[in-house]
């Protein structure tokens, strides 16, 4: 009976690591796989967000404005090949993360407060000049956002692990 315990515990254990690793490497498949963008299109079976931006990208961020308590929630950008982990709301600078012509972004949840069945996350994208948003862009509403309240089936891992698209062009 002990051994079966010990068995268990072990498997366990192993099974939450690899959830873990799994989500902290999900960043890194983005950053160093060039099909990742093309390969998770086809997966969530949603077009980008698309958002162009005419001022050029100086003081331009995403305002994480929703999170779940105890998640973490990342920010990739794939063409300049940088990322930004955030665990609380507040602005996360991307003027030089962004380029001019067209940039894809991925948000991604990376850490879950370990409820699977709920998760939040919401991303403004809005231009800052100390700490104030002067320009809030996409009609204020979200170019990033991700919500699963385990009411619905699981189709793919998309559903789980929140994965966005957004394409910014900036002119």
């Amino acid at each position: 009976m002990a051994y079966t315990q010990y068995i268990l515990a072990v498997y366990l254990l192993f099974s939450v690591n690899t959830v873990v690793l799994a989500q902290g490497n999900i960043v890194d498949y983005f950053l160093k796989d060039p099909t990742a963008w093309d390969d998770t299109k086809k997966i969530i079976h949603k077009t980008p967000t698309r958002v162009v931006i005419t001022d050029g990208c100086q003081d331009l961020g995403f305002n994480l404005a929703e999170l779940t308590k105890g998640d973490e929630v990342a920010l990739i950008f794939i063409d300049t090949q940088k990322s930004e982990k955030l665990k609380h709301m507040g602005f996360c600078n991307a003027g030089d993360k962004l380029l001019p012509g067209l940039n894809r972004v991925v948000s991604v949840l990376t850490r879950n407060s370990g409820d699977r069945t709920q998760f939040h996350y919401k991303f403004i994208l809005q231009r800052n000049i100390n700490n104030v948003p002067i320009s809030v862009y996409h009609n204020g509403n979200a170019v990033l956002e991700s919500r699963y309240d385990g009411s619905q089936p699981v189709k793919d891992i998309s559903n789980l692990s929140g994965i966005e698209l957004c394409e910014i062009e900036i002119r």
